[in-house]
């Protein structure tokens, strides 16, 4: 080992429903060799994950060395147990949809607290997953290495996004629906999910 740090991969993914982001980020852990999602709405199996439906179950799954997990909780509190399992996995990608129905504003809950601010010593790659931003966790954002913003309708959200993202909100106006913006800080990018 060369003794170097891993770096922190936090991607926050924002977007109206329709309007690209999850697609998004199917396309990008496409081919995750080790893929562990929280998937309310139990639409991962589509892109070769294997649903899991109890808490039991995903603790036998992430016994493996690699595997593509997506855990169809059945309630929302056990948000807290699939973000401390996931981060006991470690050198995984790491997936949460729809982060405004298990987070808010304020501090981040306990285990997604552990993903997102130290995530990056179990060397994970987070993908924090919203339709409402302003209603989410913003420690994601705070720790964010990339926003990936697609159309919003709210324009309380596109406020809000123009804001973190450091672009003009006319910018965000302006996208229709796949098209999206990403920064890093530093650059700004537009493009187009094709389908």
């Amino acid at each position: 080992m060369s003794g170097e740090k891993n770096q922190a991969r936090i991607i926050v993914v924002c977007g109206s429903s329709g309007s690209g982001k999850s697609l998004w980020v199917k396309k990008r852990v496409a081919r995750s060799r080790r893929l562990v999602v929280w998937d309310p709405a139990g639409e991962y199996y589509r892109v070769g994950c294997i649903s899991i439906m109890c808490a039991r179950d995903l603790v036998r799954a992430l016994c493996a060395k690699s595997g593509r997990f997506a855990y169809v909780a059945p309630t929302l509190s056990h948000f807290d147990f699939f973000c401390r399992a996931a981060y006991s996995w470690g050198h995984c990608d790491v997936v949460a949809e729809e982060l405004a129905d298990v987070t808010t504003p304020g501090k981040a809950p306990a285990g997604w607290g552990m993903v997102v601010r130290r995530g990056r010593h179990q060397a994970l790659t987070v993908y924090a997953v919203t339709q409402r931003p302003a209603e989410s966790d913003k420690t994601a954002i705070g720790n964010a290495t990339l926003i990936h913003c697609c159309r919003l309708k709210r324009d309380a959200d596109r406020v809000y996004m123009a804001r973190e993202m450091g672009v003009e909100k006319k910018i965000l106006d302006a996208l229709q629906p796949l098209e999206f913006i990403e920064s890093d800080g530093v650059n700004i990018a537009r493009g187009r999910v094709s389908i």
